[in-house]
């Protein structure tokens, strides 16, 4: 399967079926799921109907959005997932304050792949392939204000908060990050 994007370390690819016992495992470590809420599926035949249902429609609008696979380059490690996606498309849009024209960006890693860089190699070529598109003006992030670590990661990539709110189900506040195309043009 041909890669959407590679960096020096990762590639990103679609999903396929064969990808729902990986989703288990990663939405099965708390550690994982700290920040994430109590959205885990309950065993692998649900990651394989979320994949069918929820994923895989993304391939069928083209190539430039939807949720991709992370695996290192060198092994084919499975690290986690990707997202570039209408923001619109996100559970808690009218909570976070999403606009048309703003893509949500977004990602799940293993704990192994933390603290090495992988999150803003790749959120950063993800801000460049959305602003690539015209249709995007704006590229936003929700994130609890407590998981510092994806905080940090969208900083680097030049996303700002800009909207403090509370997400239904979480009892701490999330920030809303955001980059205008003409703040991604100033800093290129």
């Amino acid at each position: 399967m041909k890669p959407i994007l590679e960096t020096d370390r990762l590639v990103l690819r679609q999903f396929t079926e064969a990808d729902a016992p990986r989703l288990l495992s990663l939405d099965s470590d708390p550690e994982v799921m700290r920040y994430i809420g109590p959205f885990g599926l309950p065993d692998e035949q649900a990651y394989l109907e979320r994949i069918h249902s929820y994923f895989l429609p993304y391939y069928q609008q083209g190539p430039h959005y939807g949720f991709w696979v992370a695996e290192l380059k060198a092994t084919g490690e499975f690290l986690g997932w990707f997202h570039l996606r209408d923001a619109l498309d996100y559970r808690f849009v009218k909570e976070a304050g999403f606009l048309s024209g703003e893509f949500d960006i977004g990602y799940r890693m293993t704990r192994s792949s933390w603290g090495k860089g992988y999150a803003t190699k790749v959120t950063r070529a993800l801000i460049s392939r959305g602003f690539a598109r015209p249709e995007v003006h704006a590229i936003v992030a929700c994130v609890l204000v407590a998981n510092l670590a994806s905080c940090r990661v969208l900083q680097k990539a030049g996303l700002k908060p800009c909207a403090d709110f509370i997400l239904p189900g979480f009892d701490q506040p999330a920030h809303k990050y955001r980059i205008s195309r003409e703040e991604f043009e100033l800093h290129r």
